[in-house]
């Protein structure tokens, strides 16, 4: 029983560990030229980036393991079997929740009107380390293949 218990709690920490959002560029944009064109923001707005609800179904596993475990330290018997079924209920339901929240993260739509006369938008993660850009702002808009890989300011 102890070995279950011990298991949830190293999977739940794993879990926990994995689940924040990059804090800077990716691997694969590291030492490549990407074109930079200078631009004002126009606007921004707080959006939610969805994940992909492997966190919910991870936290309702462990939760269910967990609560399992924990109702089987109670009483014998029927009772044991009934506090077993409901801390396996509960553990779902509390693990897929929790994972849930680790599946969402924050970001930043942003539209950027450039020197050019070309107005883009993208949405940037929002994390510790993000500067939070405001209409008016004057900012470098990095470019690989057309695609924005980052807006910071000027």
């Amino acid at each position: 029983m102890k070995k279950i218990l011990i298991s949830s709690v190293l999977v739940w920490s794993m879990i926990i560990g994995t689940g924040c959002a990059p804090k800077g560029y990716a691997q694969s944009t590291v030492g490549q030229n990407m074109q930079v064109e200078p631009g004002v923001v126009q606007s921004v707005k707080q959006v939610v980036i969805d994940g992909n609800g492997i966190g919910n179904t991870l936290g309702g596993i462990v939760g269910t393991v967990a609560g399992t475990a924990a109702g089987r330290q109670v009483g014998g018997g029927t009772g044991q079997v009934v506090a077993s079924v409901l801390g396996a209920a509960l553990g779902s339901v509390a693990g897929g929740s929790i994972g849930d929240q680790m599946d969402t993260n924050y970001g930043q739509e942003v539209v950027v009107r450039l020197n050019n006369g070309r107005t883009m938008g993208t949405v940037l993660r929002i994390n510790k380390t993000t500067q939070m850009l405001a209409p008016g702002q004057a900012v470098n808009v990095f470019m690989s293949g057309g695609t924005i890989s980052n807006i910071s300011p000027r």
